[in-house]
């Protein structure tokens, strides 16, 4: 019953985050004294930035859930030193993380952390999870829907759960074979649930072996893939067709497709399905300089409701030169990684040097 009032809770804030501010909204807005506020007063901080307001600071082990809701101005915060764990939903001291500035994800939390005593309304941006080195842990989680994310917080393909089987979600099988593809070897067999987890039960072993396998198991250059997705089964079978110009999809490690496929003269992006991702394609003569993420990235995000972020893709369905989280924009390299120090405002966009 917690589990669903909470993830009832957040459908509802993510609900509010999308409300509009009209123009001139403020101008009816009464706004209450701060004066005597014995937390910290967050400039701006109410309903479409007309207001003030004063947060109070919990203390350790205090109930911290509204500061978790999205698009809810909240009025309470975790006090200096303490931050609001997911799973507990209780302020607790910061981790180590903290003060490891230089590694992605403690720069992250960071941004955000600053953004926010500059009360820069970050509507549905999620603080990240950090290890204790500073990089991403294996689940993030933005609004009720949580992924598995290798250490630089790129989601790793689309393994997911909600955030209400959080505290049964560690995304092991996912970083394990993650981990394993981008190490260039190849045999090892992984089975993982859909939320990333290694499956309590495994299927009956399987040989390894370097050549082209059948049933689950596909051959691919450079090592396997471990699924029996659409895309595994249709590579197997153009790999096994003697008919010319026959499609050769390209497949991720999961049997799914990859984000972009080429077909005769041109190229162009797919979601995991297969299906086309309109508005992006490329010829075949810049294949090798195009990725799809954006586009793929993109069209996950708007399925999935996640709001906050923006995508802005090039036509080839790569990355632009920049991005924005929140009311925050910085340089970027085609994969959308973050490039330099540099940032502004989503409103002094054309400011921005790439």
């Amino acid at each position: 019953m917690i589990k669903l009032l909470v993830i009832s809770m957040l459908a509802a804030a993510g609900a509010r985050a999308m409300i509009l501010c009209p123009q001139n909204a403020c101008h009816t807005v009464r706004c209450a004294s701060v004066q005597n506020c014995e937390g910290r007063v967050n400039q701006g901080g109410g309903w479409c930035g007309c207001c003030d307001i004063c947060m109070t600071q919990l203390a350790e082990g205090d109930n911290c859930l509204s500061t978790l809701l999205l698009g809810v101005p909240a009025t309470t915060e975790c006090g200096a030193g303490l931050q609001c764990d997911r799973d507990t939903q209780t302020c607790v001291k910061e981790e180590a993380a903290d003060t490891v500035t230089d590694a992605p994800c403690a720069v992250r939390k960071e941004e955000i952390r600053r953004a926010q005593a500059n009360g820069l309304p970050l509507i549905g941006v999620s603080s990240p999870s950090c290890d204790v080195n500073g990089y991403y842990s294996a689940v993030q989680c933005i609004g009720s829907v949580c992924t598995c994310s290798d250490r630089q917080g790129n989601q790793l393909q689309d393994f997911q759960d909600t955030i209400g089987n959080l505290a049964n979600m560690n995304c092991q099988c996912a970083v394990d074979l993650d981990n394993y593809m981008k190490s260039g070897l190849i045999g090892k067999m992984f089975y993982c649930a859909p939320n990333g987890n290694y499956q309590t039960t495994q299927p009956p072993a399987v040989q390894a072996t370097t050549a082209a396998p059948t049933g689950n198991l596909v051959g691919n250059i450079g090592g396997f893939l471990y699924s029996s997705g659409a895309c595994a089964h249709e590579l197997a079978t153009a790999q096994t067709s003697n008919l010319l110009g026959v499609f050769v999809p390209e497949c991720d490690a999961d049997g799914k497709y990859a984000p972009r496929q080429c077909k005769g003269s041109g190229c162009y992006c797919v979601r995991k399905d297969g299906t086309k991702i309109e508005g992006y394609s490329a010829p075949i003569s810049e294949k090798v300089h195009m990725t799809c993420q954006c586009a793929r990235d993109k069209d996950t995000y708007e399925a999935m409701g996640i709001l906050g972020r923006i995508h802005t893709c090039r036509a080839n369905g790569n990355y632009q030169s920049y991005q924005c989280i929140g009311s925050s924009c910085y340089c970027t390299d085609d994969a959308g990684y973050r490039l330099g120090d540099q940032s502004v405002s989503i409103g002094d966009i054309n400011d921005l040097k790439c």
